[in-house]
Protein backbone atom coordinates (compact mmCIF):
# COMPACT_ATOMS: atom_id res chain seq x y z
CA UNK A 1 0.00 0.00 0.00
CA UNK A 2 3.05 2.22 0.01
CA UNK A 3 3.55 4.02 -3.29
CA UNK A 4 7.30 4.33 -2.66
CA UNK A 5 9.59 1.78 -1.08
CA UNK A 6 12.92 3.09 0.27
CA UNK A 7 16.07 0.97 -0.02
CA UNK A 8 15.99 -2.05 2.24
CA UNK A 9 18.50 -0.58 4.69
CA UNK A 10 16.27 2.48 5.18
CA UNK A 11 13.06 0.55 5.93
CA UNK A 12 12.58 2.57 9.14
CA UNK A 13 11.89 5.72 7.08
CA UNK A 14 8.89 4.19 5.32
CA UNK A 15 5.85 5.75 6.95
CA UNK A 16 2.58 5.27 5.07
CA UNK A 17 1.02 8.26 3.36
CA UNK A 18 -1.88 6.43 1.70
CA UNK A 19 -4.76 9.00 1.81
CA UNK A 20 -7.49 6.41 2.36
CA UNK A 21 -5.75 5.07 5.48
CA UNK A 22 -5.15 8.50 6.98
CA UNK A 23 -8.70 9.60 6.13
CA UNK A 24 -10.21 6.51 7.79
CA UNK A 25 -8.21 6.95 11.00
CA UNK A 26 -8.87 10.72 11.20
CA UNK A 27 -12.58 10.12 10.51
CA UNK A 28 -12.81 7.43 13.19
CA UNK A 29 -10.95 9.34 15.87
CA UNK A 30 -12.39 12.72 14.94
CA UNK A 31 -15.96 11.42 15.06
CA UNK A 32 -15.36 9.97 18.51
CA UNK A 33 -13.92 13.23 19.86
CA UNK A 34 -16.82 15.24 18.43
CA UNK A 35 -19.48 12.88 19.77
CA UNK A 36 -18.08 12.68 23.29
CA UNK A 37 -17.23 16.39 23.25
CA UNK A 38 -19.14 19.18 21.44
CA UNK A 39 -22.00 16.93 20.29
CA UNK A 40 -22.54 15.12 23.60
CA UNK A 41 -25.45 17.38 24.51
CA UNK A 42 -27.44 15.85 21.63
CA UNK A 43 -27.66 12.58 23.56
CA UNK A 44 -30.24 13.00 26.38
CA UNK A 45 -28.69 10.37 28.67
CA UNK A 46 -25.07 11.29 27.99
CA UNK A 47 -22.45 11.72 30.68
CA UNK A 48 -18.83 12.85 30.43
CA UNK A 49 -16.56 10.02 29.40
CA UNK A 50 -14.13 8.75 31.98
CA UNK A 51 -10.36 9.02 31.70
CA UNK A 52 -10.28 5.23 31.47
CA UNK A 53 -12.57 5.23 28.43
CA UNK A 54 -10.51 7.92 26.71
CA UNK A 55 -7.32 5.99 27.46
CA UNK A 56 -8.70 2.75 26.04
CA UNK A 57 -9.94 4.51 22.90
CA UNK A 58 -6.63 6.31 22.37
CA UNK A 59 -4.67 3.08 22.79
CA UNK A 60 -6.96 1.45 20.21
CA UNK A 61 -6.28 4.24 17.72
CA UNK A 62 -2.54 3.97 18.40
CA UNK A 63 -2.70 0.23 17.68
CA UNK A 64 -4.23 1.00 14.27
CA UNK A 65 -1.59 3.65 13.58
CA UNK A 66 1.22 1.22 14.46
CA UNK A 67 -0.31 -1.41 12.19
CA UNK A 68 -1.03 0.73 9.15
CA UNK A 69 1.12 3.88 9.20
CA UNK A 70 4.46 3.09 10.85
CA UNK A 71 7.28 1.21 9.03
CA UNK A 72 5.66 -2.01 10.25
CA UNK A 73 3.32 -1.60 7.28
CA UNK A 74 6.26 -1.68 4.84
CA UNK A 75 7.74 -4.76 6.48
CA UNK A 76 4.33 -6.45 6.32
CA UNK A 77 3.48 -5.38 2.77
CA UNK A 78 6.81 -6.22 1.17
CA UNK A 79 9.32 -8.19 3.20
CA UNK A 80 8.15 -10.21 6.20
CA UNK A 81 5.19 -12.51 6.63
CA UNK A 82 5.75 -12.37 10.39
CA UNK A 83 5.37 -8.57 10.30
CA UNK A 84 2.12 -9.01 8.39
CA UNK A 85 0.88 -11.40 11.05
CA UNK A 86 1.73 -8.89 13.78
CA UNK A 87 -0.20 -6.31 11.78
CA UNK A 88 -3.24 -8.59 11.67
CA UNK A 89 -3.06 -9.23 15.42
CA UNK A 90 -3.05 -5.48 16.07
CA UNK A 91 -6.05 -4.98 13.76
CA UNK A 92 -8.14 -7.86 15.09
CA UNK A 93 -7.10 -8.72 18.65
CA UNK A 94 -5.70 -5.46 20.04
CA UNK A 95 -7.41 -2.42 18.49
CA UNK A 96 -11.06 -3.66 18.48
CA UNK A 97 -11.34 -4.56 22.20
CA UNK A 98 -9.59 -1.34 23.20
CA UNK A 99 -11.94 0.74 21.04
CA UNK A 100 -15.02 -1.00 22.44
CA UNK A 101 -13.82 -0.40 26.00
CA UNK A 102 -13.55 3.28 25.10
CA UNK A 103 -17.14 3.65 23.92
CA UNK A 104 -19.76 5.05 26.34
CA UNK A 105 -23.08 3.21 26.35
CA UNK A 106 -25.11 6.35 25.58
CA UNK A 107 -23.58 6.56 22.09
CA UNK A 108 -25.91 3.70 21.16
CA UNK A 109 -29.08 5.42 22.41
CA UNK A 110 -30.20 6.47 18.89
CA UNK A 111 -30.80 2.78 18.18
CA UNK A 112 -33.77 2.91 20.57
CA UNK A 113 -35.71 4.99 18.04
CA UNK A 114 -34.67 2.83 15.09
CA UNK A 115 -36.04 -0.65 15.86
CA UNK A 116 -35.22 -2.09 12.43
CA UNK A 117 -31.59 -1.01 12.67
CA UNK A 118 -31.38 -2.21 16.27
CA UNK A 119 -32.75 -5.60 15.27
CA UNK A 120 -30.20 -5.81 12.43
CA UNK A 121 -27.30 -4.91 14.72
CA UNK A 122 -28.45 -7.43 17.32
CA UNK A 123 -28.60 -10.15 14.68
CA UNK A 124 -25.15 -9.25 13.41
CA UNK A 125 -23.76 -9.38 16.97
CA UNK A 126 -25.46 -12.68 17.73
CA UNK A 127 -22.63 -14.85 19.11
CA UNK A 128 -23.02 -17.53 16.44
CA UNK A 129 -23.03 -15.01 13.60
CA UNK A 130 -20.32 -12.81 15.13
CA UNK A 131 -18.07 -15.83 15.63
CA UNK A 132 -18.71 -17.15 12.13
CA UNK A 133 -18.26 -13.98 10.09
CA UNK A 134 -14.95 -13.10 11.73
CA UNK A 135 -13.38 -16.54 11.63
CA UNK A 136 -14.59 -17.30 8.10
CA UNK A 137 -13.20 -13.93 6.98
CA UNK A 138 -9.92 -14.51 8.81
CA UNK A 139 -9.40 -18.00 7.39
CA UNK A 140 -10.49 -16.96 3.88
CA UNK A 141 -7.91 -14.17 3.70
CA UNK A 142 -5.20 -16.71 4.57
CA UNK A 143 -6.04 -18.93 1.62
CA UNK A 144 -2.88 -18.61 -0.52
CA UNK A 145 -4.67 -17.32 -3.63
CA UNK A 146 -6.45 -14.53 -1.72
CA UNK A 147 -3.48 -13.73 0.49
CA UNK A 148 -1.12 -13.34 -2.47
CA UNK A 149 -3.73 -11.32 -4.37
CA UNK A 150 -4.00 -8.89 -1.47
CA UNK A 151 -0.23 -8.39 -1.42
CA UNK A 152 -0.06 -7.79 -5.16
CA UNK A 153 -3.12 -5.47 -5.27
CA UNK A 154 -3.30 -2.37 -3.03
CA UNK A 155 -7.09 -2.18 -3.42
CA UNK A 156 -7.59 -5.80 -2.37
CA UNK A 157 -5.13 -5.26 0.49
CA UNK A 158 -7.20 -2.35 1.78
CA UNK A 159 -10.31 -4.52 1.50
CA UNK A 160 -8.56 -7.28 3.46
CA UNK A 161 -7.66 -4.99 6.33
CA UNK A 162 -11.07 -3.30 6.38
CA UNK A 163 -12.99 -6.59 6.51
CA UNK A 164 -10.68 -8.08 9.15
CA UNK A 165 -11.02 -5.01 11.36
CA UNK A 166 -14.80 -4.62 10.98
CA UNK A 167 -15.59 -8.30 11.52
CA UNK A 168 -13.25 -8.29 14.53
CA UNK A 169 -15.24 -5.39 16.03
CA UNK A 170 -18.36 -7.52 15.65
CA UNK A 171 -16.82 -10.69 17.07
CA UNK A 172 -15.76 -8.88 20.27
CA UNK A 173 -19.29 -7.59 20.95
CA UNK A 174 -20.62 -10.68 22.77
CA UNK A 175 -17.85 -10.13 25.33
CA UNK A 176 -17.31 -6.36 25.29
CA UNK A 177 -20.54 -4.76 24.10
CA UNK A 178 -20.68 -1.25 25.62
CA UNK A 179 -24.49 -1.19 25.70
CA UNK A 180 -27.29 -3.32 27.15
CA UNK A 181 -29.17 -2.73 23.90
CA UNK A 182 -26.79 -5.32 22.45
CA UNK A 183 -26.35 -7.59 25.49
CA UNK A 184 -23.22 -9.51 26.23
CA UNK A 185 -23.28 -13.25 26.71
CA UNK A 186 -23.74 -14.50 30.28
CA UNK A 187 -20.35 -15.00 31.92
CA UNK A 188 -20.25 -18.84 31.67
CA UNK A 189 -20.99 -18.61 27.94
CA UNK A 190 -18.38 -15.87 27.54
CA UNK A 191 -15.79 -18.31 28.85
CA UNK A 192 -16.83 -20.89 26.25
CA UNK A 193 -17.04 -18.27 23.48
CA UNK A 194 -13.56 -16.90 24.16
CA UNK A 195 -12.10 -20.43 24.31
CA UNK A 196 -13.59 -21.24 20.90
CA UNK A 197 -12.20 -18.00 19.47
CA UNK A 198 -8.69 -19.16 20.32
CA UNK A 199 -9.11 -22.50 18.57
CA UNK A 200 -9.31 -21.24 14.96
CA UNK A 201 -6.21 -19.05 15.15
CA UNK A 202 -4.30 -21.78 16.98
CA UNK A 203 -5.13 -24.32 14.28
CA UNK A 204 -4.21 -22.00 11.40
CA UNK A 205 -1.05 -20.91 13.20
CA UNK A 206 -0.03 -24.54 13.68
CA UNK A 207 -0.43 -25.20 9.95
CA UNK A 208 1.83 -22.26 9.11
CA UNK A 209 4.41 -23.17 11.76
CA UNK A 210 4.69 -26.84 10.81
CA UNK A 211 4.63 -26.39 7.00
CA UNK A 212 7.73 -27.79 5.31
CA UNK A 213 7.81 -25.24 2.49
CA UNK A 214 6.70 -21.63 1.92
CA UNK A 215 2.93 -21.31 1.53
CA UNK A 216 2.79 -17.78 0.11
CA UNK A 217 4.74 -17.21 -3.09
CA UNK A 218 4.80 -13.43 -2.64
CA UNK A 219 7.27 -13.49 0.24
CA UNK A 220 9.41 -16.15 -1.45
CA UNK A 221 9.99 -13.68 -4.30
CA UNK A 222 11.07 -10.73 -2.12
CA UNK A 223 14.49 -9.67 -0.87
CA UNK A 224 15.12 -11.27 2.49
CA UNK A 225 14.97 -8.75 5.32
CA UNK A 226 17.95 -9.10 7.69
CA UNK A 227 18.77 -12.36 5.94
CA UNK A 228 15.81 -14.17 7.49
CA UNK A 229 15.02 -17.26 5.35
CA UNK A 230 11.50 -17.31 3.96
CA UNK A 231 10.59 -20.56 5.75
CA UNK A 232 11.90 -19.26 9.08
CA UNK A 233 9.86 -16.10 8.58
CA UNK A 234 6.79 -18.27 7.99
CA UNK A 235 7.49 -20.20 11.19
CA UNK A 236 7.65 -16.95 13.18
CA UNK A 237 4.40 -15.80 11.55
CA UNK A 238 2.72 -19.06 12.52
CA UNK A 239 4.01 -18.79 16.07
CA UNK A 240 2.68 -15.24 16.32
CA UNK A 241 -0.75 -16.43 15.26
CA UNK A 242 -0.54 -19.63 17.29
CA UNK A 243 0.98 -18.36 20.54
CA UNK A 244 0.54 -14.60 20.34
CA UNK A 245 -3.15 -14.76 19.51
CA UNK A 246 -3.71 -17.54 22.03
CA UNK A 247 -2.07 -15.47 24.79
CA UNK A 248 -4.44 -12.56 24.12
CA UNK A 249 -7.49 -14.83 24.22
CA UNK A 250 -6.08 -16.53 27.33
CA UNK A 251 -5.79 -13.16 29.06
CA UNK A 252 -9.41 -12.36 28.18
CA UNK A 253 -10.50 -15.85 29.23
CA UNK A 254 -8.78 -15.44 32.60
CA UNK A 255 -10.46 -12.09 33.27
CA UNK A 256 -13.89 -13.41 32.28
CA UNK A 257 -13.43 -16.58 34.34
CA UNK A 258 -12.51 -14.70 37.50
CA UNK A 259 -15.41 -12.30 37.00
CA UNK A 260 -17.70 -15.32 36.73
CA UNK A 261 -16.06 -16.99 39.74
CA UNK A 262 -16.47 -13.88 41.84
CA UNK A 263 -19.88 -12.80 40.52
CA UNK A 264 -22.58 -12.01 43.08
CA UNK A 265 -26.11 -13.09 42.28
CA UNK A 266 -27.09 -14.19 38.72
CA UNK A 267 -24.25 -15.43 36.54
CA UNK A 268 -24.94 -12.69 33.99
CA UNK A 269 -23.10 -10.28 36.29
CA UNK A 270 -22.99 -6.53 35.78
CA UNK A 271 -22.51 -5.03 32.36
CA UNK A 272 -18.85 -4.15 32.54
CA UNK A 273 -15.51 -5.76 31.75
CA UNK A 274 -12.83 -3.89 33.69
Amino acid sequence: MNAYFPPLEFWWTAWTFEPSIWFSIVLLHGSYLLLVGPFRSRFPTSQPITSRQLTFWTLGILAIIIALITPLALLADVYLFSAHMLQHILLTLVAPPLLLLGLPSWLFDPLKTRPTLLRLVRELCNPFIAFAIFNVTFVAWHIPALYNLALYSPVVHLLEHATLFLTAMVTWMPVLSPTKLIPRLPLPLQVFYVFLQSVVGTGLGAILTLAKEPIYIFYAQQSRMWGIPVLEDQVWAGLLMWSGGALIWLLVLTIVFFRWFGAKGPVEGEHKFV
